[in-house]
């Protein structure tokens, strides 16, 4: 795993909250390996992947497959893939981290705290 630039995926199904962390991690250096807008999507797009993701940002309340769902799916693929989630429900921390995600974090939460999880979880 490259520290200096670890590979990200964003998985969420609110356009907005991709395209902003799209545009920040462009700017910051950071690759994004792919973009996921459901957890089934981001199951499939982890298994194609030619450079599979080092963190996965992952949001729980999605169309298809939530989350965790797909978090344990892709963790059974790789068990060394960090997994962030980003959720505006902290009733599921407790499920997210079971489910093998390294952190947590509530939305909303500065795009500033999430490239540090970024940078802190390689």
């Amino acid at each position: 795993m490259d520290t200096q630039s670890p590979h990200v995926a964003i998985v969420d199904d609110e356009e907005d909250t991709v395209s902003l962390l799209e545009r920040y991690f462009s700017l910051l250096k950071i690759p994004v390996s792919y973009v996921a807008y459901n957890g089934l999507e981001a199951v499939d797009l982890f298994k194609a992947a030619t450079k599979r993701p080092d963190v996965i940002i992952m949001d729980h309340r999605m169309p298809v497959a939530n989350g965790i769902e797909a978090s344990r799916e892709i963790l059974a693929l790789d068990p060394r893939v960090k997994i962030i989630f980003l959720s505006a429900d902290p009733g599921i921390a407790d499920d997210a981290l079971n489910a093998g995600a390294s952190g947590f974090m509530k939305k909303p939460v500065s795009v500033r705290a999430i490239v540090n999880a970024v940078r802190g979880s390689t």
